[in-house]
């Protein structure tokens, strides 16, 4: 990352907030700015050269900016831009209106639309005790994205019966939840998930824009109303290079 750091905004020792504060702005600044995925900063050496200030301080300024998100910092290799951040799972929050929030912008594309499926055998170990295992599911396979860079393939498997209009056109661009609640009634209230550390298949990889076989976070999940009845059934695979989840169960 060849910057001329100072250029972008010198650094003022007299009558101004603290130095490690106005490097971290700078260089948050300019690690905000740049589009794509995440990338290696220089290392605490090279910017305090850069800078003319002390490692103590650019430490500080790193671990302000790895606070807040913006970076994140690997045992060895050192602090890299973090490519997207989302505090919460899809299905904790709407992944449209969570992603909103914190001022990205969420997209999905449909890779499948599938009606007359069965769920899954691995669903049943995971998340269900006794269900009818001959019970019909639509099957919702989508790529989501935080500004336009790919973070999780999700397949949703959505109970046939309890959306006897669905088509694909309708959920194309929209948010499910949305769609579920205007057009069904149906509001999801509460969810349980399952977390499972795994590695990328060639399709995975190749969707979330990562090396086949990198680590990747599978999450497991049943969303349902506040009657308890089960709405959707979902695998979500999360790639794993600079993103975040921090994760509660709390209501929808």
């Amino acid at each position: 990352m060849a910057i001329n750091w100072l250029k972008k905004k010198p650094i003022r020792k007299n009558g101004a907030p603290p130095m490690y504060m106005q490097v971290a702005e700078i260089i948050g600044d300019e690690v905000k700015s740049r589009s794509g995925g995440a990338f290696a900063l220089p290392s605490e050496a090279e910017l305090s050269r850069e800078f003319g200030v002390s490692r103590v301080t650019v430490r500080q300024a790193l671990k302000h900016l790895e606070s807040r998100g913006v970076i994140y910092s690997e045992h060895g290799r050192g602090y890299f831009k973090t490519a997207s951040r989302m505090r919460g799972v899809s299905g904790f929050h709407s992944f449209t209106a969570e992603v909103r929030k914190l001022g990205g912008e969420p997209g999905s594309k449909i890779l499948a639309y599938v009606d007359s499926q069965r769920l899954p055998a691995a669903f049943r170990t995971r998340l269900v005790d006794a269900e009818d295992p001959d019970e019909k599911f639509i099957l919702l396979r989508r790529v989501r994205t935080i500004d336009g860079n790919p973070v999780a393939v999700e397949d949703a498997y959505l109970p046939a019966r309890l959306y006897p209009t669905a088509t694909r056109v309708m959920f194309e661009g929209a948010s499910l939840y949305e769609e579920m609640t205007a057009t069904w009634g149906i509001v999801p209230t509460w969810t349980d998930a399952l977390f499972e550390p795994t590695t990328a298949t060639a399709e995975e990889a190749e969707h979330l824009k990562v090396e086949e076989g990198s680590p990747i976070l599978a999450v497991w999940r049943v969303t349902v109303t506040d009657t308890d009845q089960a709405i959707e059934y979902v695998r979500s695979v999360y790639r794993g290079d600079g993103f975040m989840l921090k994760v509660n169960r709390y209501r929808l």
